[in-house]
Order: structure tokens, then sequence, then C-alpha cells
């Protein structure tokens, strides 16, 4: 658990030249409920996990599965496109977060101007 007491919820992040994609599964996570923010380099994704609705005659027999609010903090690194992170949600309910790298040259050769008086 972290610190507001939700459960962790699992991710996969994999990584290119280009881009840092985020990829977390959100069973019975409604889109309406997903909020993605930015701040201080980290990534914030919260959402509410609900429970489906049943028969009133169903009793439970055993409940494992968590239900209630999601909250998941993920460090991103300083050199991306923040204007440019983009997310989507598929018809499987996976979170799919594109985090896409400033390309940071190798070597930059700058041109000397000379001031006359």
């Amino acid at each position: 658990m972290n610190s507001t007491n939700t459960p962790a919820i699992p991710y996969d992040m994999y990584e290119s030249p280009q881009e840092v994609l985020i990829i977390l599964p959100l069973g019975a996570v409604k889109k309406e409920s997903i909020e993605v923010k930015i701040q201080d380099y980290r990534l914030q994704i919260k959402g509410m996990r609900i429970k489906p609705q049943l028969k009133e005659s169903c009793l439970p027999i055993q409940e494992e599965c968590y239900r209630g609010p999601i909250e998941l903090i993920i460090d991103i690194p300083p050199q991306v496109y923040f204007d440019k992170i983009h997310s989507k949600l598929t018809a499987d309910n996976t979170l799919q977060i594109i985090v896409p790298k400033a390309i940071v040259p190798e070597k930059i050769t700058l041109e000397v101007e000379y001031e006359t008086e």
C-alpha cells in the first residue's frame, strides 16, 4: 500500500530512444474517473475502481478484489516534452501513457559572434 492506503497498481514501463511508454491495467475503473496530472517531474494517476452491479440475491463468498480509490505516482525523467505527453484507454481497459523524450544532441557547435564598437 502507498501513503494513501490504496493498494499498489502494477504497471509496466518501456523505453525507446524517442519515448517512455507506461502501461497500467485498470480493470473495473471507468474512464470518467481517471485523472492524470504532472507535477514536479511526477506523473500522478488517480481513479476509482468500482464494484460490478450484481443481483440483490448474490451474497459474497469471497471478496479479494480492491474496490475504491486508486492512486499511483511515477517519476518521469526531466528531459521530456511535457506538453506532448498523452494517454489513451484501450478497449481492454489498459491505460497507456506516452512520454516523448526531448532529443539531446551529443554535440552542439556554437558560432561566436564578433561585436565591433
